[in-house]
This record gives structure tokens, C-alpha cells and sequence, in this order.
């Protein structure tokens, strides 16, 4: 009996250990950022650089690119110790050029890995490796939606998580490949548009201001920019992103804090030199933001005849937010998507329609798997809601997003436009001309389902100007002192 109890106190003390251990693992990043930017200085001091950094996609396919964002999802999605089995190198990822999408089992004709070779180092086709039975399928992710699946060859390592492999190879295929008939995404050249815009602005206004900006997956670039700056004299560094609503993942846990590890790397090289550090306010508090897809709307109702049926879904990108009560985007988000959602139904009103309506939903993270109690109104269900209740028009405004990416063209758009008839997710992407917005229109049904787009081209002004006024809002109050 004394020996039974000492097992059990024994196992005792050990799930307590390692449900402490788990606690300490998985505990909030500090310092906080957002907790830093609630309650700032917002004054800058002696010449100012200005350091724009934000997920900005490459115009054409980069590997590195899609190695940094796998790891930066796994790091925040994924808890201790699960994540070191889902970063874990299992050997090569395979995808068959033709079946990328492919969420069942099937025979490949041809494979190649993430950097495009049909064969192995030895000269061995991968096929022929699949042939010899040494290459095996692997079943879409139990905790991705619609996720696809792929092969794997683990007669050696990859050199990089696998999963980064299987992520990069879709991209290069798919993202940058068939998806798109240019094979090209806009959304580096659209996005540094839209932050040279509102720094020429700045830098018309102010003088002897230093601007730099560099997508926040590109760290080595990154620190680089900021140290070039600081190199050059400034005391203080305004950091900013050209997102609607700041998050924890996006900025106050990813690009942020590692422009606040750069900046202190700087700080103990050069003893004695102290940067202050301003974070601008988020430009989706700026109504010229807002009026970007107001013009957008007003340009889409337009053309729609009177007494029709309307619907309008204002969608968010989304993420698992019950995972995530702590998120900073749960407290910025209203100032700019809630206004923007009231000033939606109130223009909607001014049109002779006979019955219309509204929602706000999102395109991510409101799904089978990670909501399965329907928490959260998904794009899709948006839709479909439509379809069922009847109406002429259902109307899409994506309201986080200000140029084309792979997640608005493609990832998105699969599920989005889930078991719609007409939709067809190996159809390429035609977007020769990103001066005029992409949109795109299924009809299921009687309902004309419309993506409508981004604010490309003439409606970019009012972005630019939301930008300009955020940092804008910071550089004033370095004049006024």
C-alpha cells in the first residue's frame, strides 16, 4: 500500500511539473508591445526615421519568404511541445505538379519538391522513388481546413521543417504558378505604393526625415534598414504598419518586437545612445480608410437596379479568437471595422432596393475545426445565407486588405466560395492590370455573388491619405514641441 501511494503522489508531482513546464513555455511574450503602445510617449525628440514593416508579399515566388511565415504560424498557432513535432524535419516534401490541391490519395504521374527538381541528389527520379514504394502519402492536416495533402521521401532530411517545404512547393506551383495566368501577385508593388505614397507626403512636410519599410518576413533586410537609419542620426524611430487594425501576430509579437530587438542590438553596440521608440497609431483610425471601400460601394451599387435584393458582407480576415482573448486586434478592431460597418448600412439605405442587409464575418477561422459551434459568422455562411434568403446581390467588401494576395485571390477564395457551383479553384487568376481593382462574380442560384475587390488604382488615394494622416498625427507633435 505505502509503495502504491508513492507512485501515485509520484505521478502526481510529475503532471504537475509538466503542467507547469507547458504553462512556462506557453506564456506571453515580453515585454508586452501593446501594452508598450497603450501607454507611450508620443512625442518624438531630434531627427525622426520613420520604419513602415508589414506582410508583404513578394511580387514573384520566394522560398524564404514562405519558410519565415510557416514558422512564424507554427510559433504563435501551435503550443509547446506540439509545435517541435510540427517544425520537425521528416524528410522531402513532394507535390505532383498537376494534383496540388489533392486531399485524397492518389497515383502521381510526377513529383518535384519545393525548389522545383523532378529528382533526388542521386539523379533518381522522385516518381520512380514513389514506384520502389520509398515515397509515401501524407493526408491533409487534421487542423487545417480544406487543407491538402502531399508526399514525403524520407530516405534523407530536407534541410528545413517539412511543412515548410509542403508550404513553399504550393506556392511556387499554385501562388506563383498555375494560379495565376500573369504568375505574379501585386501585392508588393500595390503595398509599397501605398507606403512611398504617404512617406512623400511626410517627407514633403518634414525635413530631415529618414523612411524605410521592408516586409516584416525579411528579417536580415529588416534590421539592416533600421540600423541604417539609426547609423544616420535618429533619435527617435516611428514604426508603423499599413494595416487597418494592429494585432499581436501581425504586429505587437512579429514585426514590431523585431524592430524593437534591432533597435536594441543597435543601443549595445553603440553605449551611452538611447533611441526613443513611437508606435504610430493604426490608420484604420482614419476615415479616408474607410472612404476607399465607401467609393468602392458606391461605385458597385450604382449598377444595380432599383428594387433589387442586396446584401453587403464586410469581411475581416480572422483568426481563432477564443485561442486568442488577449489579442490586441479584439480592442483596436472596432474603431475602424465597426464605424466602417455602420457607415456601410447607412449608405445602403440611401438606395431604392426592396430588401437589404448587412454582416460582418470573416474569411479565416470559422470553420468545422477551429469553430465548430458557428461562434463566428463565416464568409461562406454569409453567403450562402444570401443565396438561401433569396437575394438579387451578394456583395463582398474585404475590408482588411489593400492589394491582392495569395490569401484574397486564392486561400481564401477557396473557402470563401466553398461548394459554389461555378467555382473552381485550378481556374487561373486573371489580373493583368492592377490599376483597377480586382473583382470577381459567381452566380449560384438567382444571387449574383460578387468579390469586390481591393482599393487599387483611383480609390488608393484615400489608403494613402489614412496613412499619411497616422504618421502624420505622430511628426506633429514633434513640430508643436
Amino acid at each position: 500500500m505505502a509503495i502504491l501511494l508513492s507512485i501515485i503522489v509520484v505521478l502526481i508531482l510529475a503532471a504537475g511539473s509538466l503542467y507547469a513546464l507547458f504553462k512556462y513555455k506557453n506564456r506571453p511574450l515580453t515585454p508586452d508591445y501593446y501594452a508598450y503602445f497603450k501607454t507611450q510617449d508620443t512625442v518624438p525628440v531630434g531627427k525622426v526615421g520613420i520604419f513602415s514593416t508589414a506582410l508583404i508579399m513578394p511580387e514573384n515566388h520566394n522560398h524564404a519568404f514562405f519558410h519565415n511565415i510557416v514558422l512564424k504560424i507554427f510559433k504563435v498557432i501551435i503550443p509547446w511541445p506540439f509545435r517541435l513535432l510540427a517544425i520537425k524535419d521528416n524528410g522531402v516534401a513532394l507535390l505532383d505538379p498537376h494534383h496540388v490541391h489533392a486531399r485524397e490519395k492518389f497515383e502521381p504521374t510526377r513529383l518535384e519538391d519545393a525548389a522545383g527538381n523532378d529528382r533526388d541528389f542521386d539523379g533518381v527520379p522522385y516518381i520512380q522513388k514513389y514506384k520502389e514504394g520509398k515515397v509515401a502519402w501524407m493526408p491533409p492536416s487534421s487542423q487545417i481546413y480544406l487543407d491538402h495533402g502531399y508526399f514525403l521521401y524520407k530516405g534523407h532530411p530536407c534541410g528545413e521543417p517539412t511543412l515548410c517545404g509542403k508550404v513553399a512547393g504550393k506556392s511556387r506551383l499554385y501562388y506563383y504558378g498555375h494560379g495565376t495566368v500573369q504568375r505574379k501577385l501585386p501585392h508588393w508593388q500595390e503595398s509599397f505604393k501605398i507606403i512611398n505614397g504617404a512617406f512623400e507626403r511626410i517627407q514633403q512636410k518634414y525635413k530631415n526625415v529618414e523612411c524605410r519599410s521592408e516586409t516584416n518576413m525579411f528579417l536580415h533586410e529588416m534590421k539592416q534598414k533600421l540600423h541604417e537609419m539609426l547609423d544616420a542620426g535618429c533619435e527617435t524611430i516611428l514604426l508603423t504598419s499599413p494595416m487597418a487594425v494592429y494585432s499581436h501576430f501581425e504586429e505587437f509579437n512579429s514585426g514590431f518586437r523585431h524592430c524593437f530587438e534591432y533597435i536594441e542590438e543597435w543601443e549595445h553596440k553603440h553605449p551611452g545612445k538611447k533611441i526613443k521608440v513611437i508606435i504610430a497609431p493604426q490608420m484604420g483610425n482614419y476615415q479616408p480608410l474607410r472612404q476607399a471601400f465607401l467609393d468602392m460601394l458606391k461605385d458597385r451599387l450604382d449598377t444595380i437596379p432599383e428594387g433589387s435584393k442586396v446584401f453587403i458582407a464586410v469581411t475581416v480576415h480572422g483568426m481563432p479568437w477564443d485561442n486568442f482573448p488577449w489579442e490586441a486586434w479584439l480592442e483596436l478592431a472596432p474603431a475602424y471595422r465597426d464605424k466602417l460597418f455602420e457607415e456601410v448600412k447607412a449608405f445602403l439605405a440611401k438606395y431604392k432596393f426592396s430588401k437589404t442587409e448587412a454582416v460582418i464575418c470573416q474569411d479565416e477561422f470559422s470553420d468545422p475545426i477551429w469553430d465548430p459551434k458557428q461562434k463566428y459568422l463565416s464568409t461562406n455562411r454569409a453567403y450562402w445565407k444570401a443565396i438561401n434568403d433569396g437575394y438579387d446581390y451578394a456583395i463582398g467588401l474585404p475590408i482588411e486588405f489593400f492589394a491582392e494576395n495569395s490569401d484574397t485571390l486564392m486561400h481564401h477564395a477557396m473557402k470563401c466560395f466553398e461548394k459554389f457551383d461555378k467555382y473552381n479553384i485550378d481556374d487561373p487568376i486573371d489580373y493583368p492590370d492592377w490599376s483597377v481593382p480586382y473583382t470577381r462574380e459567381l452566380v449560384q442560384g438567382k444571387t449574383h455573388v460578387i468579390y469586390n475587390g481591393v482599393p487599387a488604382g483611383k480609390y488608393q488615394k484615400h489608403v494613402i491619405e489614412a496613412y499619411f494622416q497616422s504618421l502624420d498625427a505622430v511628426m506633429a507633435k514633434r513640430k508643436a514641441a
